[in-house]
């Protein structure tokens, strides 16, 4: 998920074209990706490991796909397969652990998205600026893939990079065209290690649909392409201390849809003026689900001008410090519009900050799920 965003993204609404609404996810090989849920903090770089094996016990994996949800996105760590000094020899004590995790969530009747997911810079500084390096994901790539296309074409799905940023971040010169070719190595090498498999491609910008715009479909078959959806930044990351945009720090209890009116207590509560601008703006600009689809169809449009397949796989809410109501109401809404553009989907996550399952017990083999969530994602 985003790590940091630069404030334009927060307020940017895309324009929205004439095209007519796209239909991308029947009859493809995006089937089973309809309606996913990011499993964070499994195999992140942060996760510990002495959880590899227990996070996600196969009662939670039941309770997802009793629930609904038709897949689950896994987030992998760089530090957790990947050997820098020889990226054909993965870790094996760690790709027992990730293999026995994809097994059990495909044994729960659900279908896997495999992503490498950096936790810090390094990976798109490096990506960006050494073609040696490239070279070395690539093979690890090559490996991964090779490796899990032991399991069905329609269980397990490859996705390329998590949010790739490495222009948008300013770790280099460069404009986001950079990306283009080096996906197009790390797409060729998951080709060589599993040919028949479908790879998950998305934007620079960390995955942004302005990204996605950026992007020239690549000429293979069975590429589905994918963004990511936290608009506006100031609702879904109110209160997020690693949000990385002040104005969303500090916010607390930004209501949505926004209005002037709903907003007007907080602007005059704010102490700080950065904030105070932002939700001024915020509630001038009154969002609300007309706002989110010009967002959307922005991506529907150029998937359909591509004939190209789409999906979402990451959207969502941060918990703590949202007004209940409204996160539920922005859920449904979201979730609303991609359905509307037959695009599938993946809430950011399972049982964090973002998360549907709690533990009441503190045994995460009795998980609870948050229905109004469920039901705002229309399960």
């Amino acid at each position: 998920m985003y790590k940091i965003l630069l404030p334009f993204l927060a307020f940017a609404v895309c324009s929205c074209s004439k095209s007519k609404t796209t239909s991308v996810l029947k009859s493809t090989p995006a089937a089973a990706l309809s309606k996913g849920i990011n499993l964070s903090n499994w195999f992140n770089d942060y996760s510990t490991p002495s959880q590899y094996g227990s996070r996600f016990p196969q009662t939670t994996l039941q309770l997802i796909k009793q629930k609904g949800f038709t897949y689950v996105r896994l987030p992998v760590g760089s530090s957790i397969l990947f050997n820098t000094t020889n990226p054909s020899v993965l870790n094996a004590t760690n790709l027992a652990a990730v293999d026995n995790a994809v097994k059990n969530c495909i044994d729960a009747g659900l279908a896997v998205t495999l992503n490498l997911h950096p936790w810090q810079n390094d990976t798109d500084s490096l990506l960006a600026a050494s073609p040696a390096f490239q070279d070395k994901i690539a093979l690890y790539w090559k490996t991964l893939s090779a490796y899990f296309k032991k399991y069905d074409t329609g269980k397990i799905y490859f996705e390329v990079l998590n949010e790739p940023h490495a222009s948008a971040a300013g770790l280099t010169t460069q404009d986001f065209s950079w990306w283009q070719p080096v996906q197009g190595k790390l797409i060729d090498a998951i080709r060589q290690g599993a040919p028949e498999h479908t790879i998950i491609a998305g934007g620079e910008g960390w995955n942004s649909i302005e990204g996605l715009k950026k992007l020239q479909p690549y000429p293979y078959k069975n590429i589905i392409y994918n963004f990511h959806f936290y608009d506006p930044f100031l609702f879904t990351h109110q209160g997020a201390s690693w949000a990385g945009w002040l104005p969303a720090v500090l916010a607390s209890n930004v209501p949505y849809p926004s209005s002037p009116q709903a907003t007007a207590p907080l602007e005059t509560a704010a102490t700080n003026t950065e904030l105070k601008n932002a939700l001024n703006w915020y509630g001038n600009q009154r969002y609300n689900t007309d706002s989110l689809d010009k967002w959307i169809k922005a991506a529907a449009d150029w998937a359909k001008t591509n004939n190209v397949t789409i999906i979402a796989n990451e959207f969502g809410s941060y918990i703590p410090s949202a007004p209940r109501q409204s996160r539920l109401t922005y859920l449904k809404d979201v979730r609303t519009v991609f359905e509307k553009y037959n695009i599938g989907w993946a809430m950011w996550e399972c049982d964090e900050g973002f998360g549907w399952i709690n533990y009441p017990s503190g045994n995460r083999n009795n998980p609870a799920a948050d229905t109004e969530v469920l039901q705002a994602l229309g399960l």
